[in-house]
């Protein structure tokens, strides 16, 4: 797919063949309040989501905007500067900016091909709920990009180019978008969807602002994606931690120990299955990683206040 989709992004617009003819715009460094793009400007005809090529050869100047935007490097490389802080991507990123940042672009070459994803915040109910995410970081932080209920972390920069499933996810989306399928809605909605689902089991492939300033955040993102056969050593090694210091800063930051996260985000897991699908007792045990039955009914019962078949039931 990317071949084809670098063929309907690389030919150069009128506007950009004027740029490119003159001297290339210096970044913009301004501290001014930035200018808010507007959904009713980029999202017209009532559409929830459409995509646009970034126009190279000039700087995108410090802005915010009303709606949510992603971008995918499809070739090449492109600069951002997000809340003061320089973000390369590379082919193959995909960044996901919370929408109140302030950010800027710097100016891409010929073979800098970026293209932008932008959608309103009522778009992502629907993805959401089929995504099938739980409570996770990864959840918060679009339910934040939605509600606008925080502000951190700022993106999520994930490099997916060996990431075969969640590329030709995405790259799909762009076509479907690109050429302006009709009645594909539901089928792009879908097709976030799944990139979303899978996206959320790979902490290896993800880098945000909050990886160095909250560590709290970072480990949860491991639990998220590896809760059932995580460990404490594994994370560390995956995250060039220190074994110790990384077990000592879980216990300072949170009060808990990870296992007792693991634990927690294990049985959290076991609820959503007993709420949402068929599977039986055992079956859950084996997919979240519990071994001993018997044991995962005693640390289920003193959590939730009864025992799986209790819980289930009791959603009916």
């Amino acid at each position: 797919m990317s071949d084809e989709l670098l063929a309907l992004f690389y030919p150069l617009t009128e506007a950009e063949e004027r740029l490119s003819r003159g001297p290339v715009r210096a970044r913009e460094t301004t501290d001014s309040e930035p200018t808010v793009l507007r959904r009713e400007v980029f999202l017209q005809n009532g559409k929830l989501i459409d995509v646009s090529p970034h126009e190279r050869f000039s700087a995108a100047t410090v802005h915010r905007h009303d709606f949510v935007e992603m971008a995918y490097l499809l070739h090449g490389n492109a600069a951002h500067l997000i809340e003061g802080k320089r973000v390369v991507l590379r082919q193959g990123d995909l960044l996901i900016m919370n929408r109140y940042v302030r950010h800027s672009v710097e100016p891409c070459g010929r073979e800098d091909i970026m293209v932008n994803i932008m959608a309103l915040p009522e778009y992502f109910d629907r993805v959401l709920t089929l995504s099938g995410l739980e409570d996770s970081p990864m959840r918060r932080f679009f339910l934040d990009c939605i509600l606008g209920e925080d502000e951190r972390p700022d993106y999520l920069l994930f490099n997916i180019r060996e990431l075969y499933p969640v590329r030709h996810l995405i790259e799909n989306l762009l076509w479907s978008l690109k050429n302006d399928i009709p009645y594909r809605q539901s089928t792009n909605r879908l097709t976030l969807a799944l990139a979303l689902q899978q996206l959320q089991y790979h902490a290896d492939v993800v880098r945000s602002d909050a990886e160095n300033t909250d560590i709290v955040w970072t480990i949860q993102q491991y639990i998220d994606a590896r809760y059932a056969d995580g460990s404490l050593e594994d994370a560390a090694r995956l995250l060039n931690y220190d074994f110790r210091w990384l077990s000592h800063e879980i216990r300072r930051k949170t009060g808990k120990t990870f296992t007792e996260l693991m634990q927690e985000r294990r049985l959290q897991q076991a609820a959503y299955y007993l709420k949402n699908t068929a599977y039986s007792v055992t079956e859950i045990c084996t997919k979240i990683g519990y071994v001993n039955t018997t044991y995962f009914y005693k640390v289920f019962k003193a959590r939730f206040g009864r025992t799986p078949r209790e819980y289930r039931e009791n959603q009916s």
